[in-house]
């Protein structure tokens, strides 16, 4: 495999863990149990426990770090979510939420083990340097069963290269809702609580295409600071493979 597809590995692999995350993190289930355990409002639970890896920190700080919700929503649900179990306490509930879903939706996935092994070695190799959240989701503990253990293993290689787009994005010039506008359209930036008239960005379409080209370049040389260019290509293959087991067996 060549430089460029160690590229194409990398790239291959992020849109599958991404999404996979994202159906936990936005699964009704995952909202139900933020409320079993105490948060009245799911979203004060995810913000909480997706954070609290950062300690007790401010929503001011926590604001920042999550860059592309509106600043007044975000520390809302920051300082709503960490008056419930604290800051730790919020996200170890949010990692057994993690491996809960794994275990019931990831169970009939193959090549978990294998997934996990690749994946951690990532983790491993990879800087945390202006990474924060990456850098505190990498320090939990991982289940033992492979189900749930892969899962979190997505959502800490979700952090690392979300925290990396996060980087390229902040330098671009790009704002937060054209970044949405650009991506996923107005629906999802309402979604992450910004208000109207949203700005489409139009006029920085080749910038936001750069910004993806930067994350995925980086993206690209850390797996190769951990992985044989087979291995990352097996890593991709299974990240598809275990998105798609996901999605088939979790309900919409």
């Amino acid at each position: 495999m060549s430089d460029s597809g160690m590229l194409d590995a990398a790239r291959a692999a992020g849109g599958p863990i991404e999404q996979a995350v994202a159906v936990f993190m936005l699964h009704p289930e995952t909202f139900a149990a933020s409320i079993a355990a105490g948060y009245q409002n799911p979203l004060a639970g995810y913000t909480a426990g997706r954070g609290g890896v950062l300690g007790e920190t401010t929503a001011g700080t926590i604001s920042s770090i999550f860059v592309i919700f509106e600043p007044t929503f975000i520390r809302a649900m920051w300082e709503e979510g960490v008056a419930v179990r604290g800051a730790a306490g919020a996200a170890e509930v949010y990692w057994e939420q993690t491996a809960g879903f794994g275990r019931k939706y990831l169970a009939g996935a193959q090549g978990l083990d294998r997934f996990s092994e690749l994946g951690e070695k990532i983790i491993a190799a990879a800087p945390d340097i202006g990474l924060p959240l990456f850098a505190g989701w990498r320090t939990m503990p991982l289940a033992a069963d492979a189900p749930a253990r892969a899962l979190q293993v997505m959502f800490i290689l979700r952090e690392l290269r979300g925290s990396v787009h996060f980087n390229a994005l902040t330098i671009s010039g790009i704002n937060p809702v054209e970044s949405h506008m650009l991506n996923k359209g107005h629906q999802y930036t309402t979604m992450f609580g910004w208000s109207e008239p949203f700005a489409d960005g139009a006029d920085k379409k080749d910038r936001y295409a750069e910004v993806e080209n930067a994350t995925n370049r980086r993206m690209a040389e850390i797996f190769a600071a951990a992985l044989t260019h087979a291995e990352a290509a097996e890593f991709a293959q299974l990240s598809s493979d275990a998105h798609a087991s996901l999605v088939a067996a979790a309900p919409k």
